[in-house]
């Protein structure tokens, strides 16, 4: 299901015609320099440069250097520290929506003459349509909104692709303890979906570049210590007192949740960079996942997401009969109980 899709587009790329990104400041000797201009001083002024999307630095630039500056309105610049935000990701919650329209609607607010005013309204009601299909049970995945009646009919198959690209989402970041422990996540959820083959064998190529990150860690632990007793030993000793004592206690807690986390039987626990034991438990679960995933089957041995959409279409009709030997089939191929429970919900039969 297609909702709007090409509306909230043009509205974003609208508001983001001939864009402004800052302040524009002349140099006697020709250079541009774009950022903004956070304070004048006697000798010059203080800008705020853009270094890349996520950094940012600043710059003194002395007065006699400046031939002059043009000032990005603030409307401009408001708008700059919220045009992201539309249109709305995929899988966005009802909170991080309202969030937004909040954003929205303070811009309005604050600059109620700006020119960009209809089209934030115009976002702002397509933020409003989506929010309101999102607290009916839709969900936002890619670019399309799919409808909850959708959503629960292929349940199965729609989990699977999210989980997935959130695991692949992880490992594009580098992000391979959050890969893994996703992965784990997907396993005990959903099993082996169409997609484990592909997903499992990239796991394996995780582990080994996560077994390498830890290898490397536990490699240089007795470098880190000692460059730190040495950065200690050349304190004050106030100072190095009071560094200490935060060492101390980032430790202690570091110590806490390896204890929690292990005796929690936690399949992927947090390994800290001067901790050896979370370290060596990191290495230890590591050389085992992959031992595990080497051996087992990865292709499924049946196809759940089909399983699972054709179930659910025939229990919308047929005798009680028919409904339960759907269930019995359901289960005796594996299906997740999770979905078993939709399963036996659309039914009308009582939950087990």
């Amino acid at each position: 299901m297609r909702f709007r899709k090409v509306s909230i587009v043009i509205a974003c790329c609208s508001l983001s015609l001939n864009p402004v990104s800052a302040d524009m400041i002349m140099m006697k000797n020709g250079e541009k320099l774009e950022g903004n201009v956070l304070r004048e001083e006697v000798d010059g002024y203080v800008v705020e440069i853009q270094v890349t999307n996520s950094i940012r630095d600043e710059k003194f630039v002395p007065r006699a250097e400046v031939l002059k500056i043009e000032k990005m309105p603030e409307y401009e610049k408001a708008f700059t520290a919220i045009v992201d935000l539309c249109p709305a990701p995929e899988l966005l919650s009802v909170e991080g929506y309202e969030e937004r329209i909040i954003k929205f609607r303070e811009y309005i607010e604050a600059f109620p003459k700006s020119p960009k005013n209809s089209n934030v309204e115009a976002i702002i009601e397509t933020l409003e349509e989506e929010l309101a299909l999102i607290k009916g049970g839709a969900v936002k995945f890619g670019e399309e909104i799919i409808s909850a009646e959708n959503y629960e009919a292929n349940a199965f198959g729609y989990a699977a692709l999210i989980a997935e690209k959130k695991i692949r989402d992880s490992v594009t970041k580098r992000d391979f303890l959050g890969a893994l422990r996703g992965f784990d996540t997907y396993e005990t959820s959903l099993g082996t979906p169409e997609g484990y083959a592909s997903l499992s064998a990239l796991m394996v190529q995780v582990l080994e570049a996560y077994r390498v990150r830890i290898e490397e860690s536990l490699a240089g632990l007795d470098g880190r210590l000692a460059a730190r007793m040495s950065g200690l030993a050349r304190m004050t000793p106030k100072d190095r007192a009071k560094s200490q004592r935060a060492i101390d206690a980032e430790l202690s807690q570091v110590e806490q949740r390896f204890l929690q986390e292990k005796s929690g039987q936690m399949k992927w626990i947090t390994p800290h960079p001067y901790h050896k034991e979370s370290l060596e438990e990191a290495r230890r679960q590591v050389t085992a996942e992959m031992t595990r995933l080497k051996q087992r089957e990865s292709e499924p041995e049946v196809l759940l997401a089909e399983l699972y959409r054709i179930a659910w279409a025939k229990l919308e009709s047929g005798t009680d009969e028919d409904k339960k030997l759907v269930l019995e089939d359901a289960k005796a191929k594996k299906l997740p109980e999770s979905y078993l429970a939709k399963l036996r919900g659309r039914a009308g039969f009582p939950q087990e």
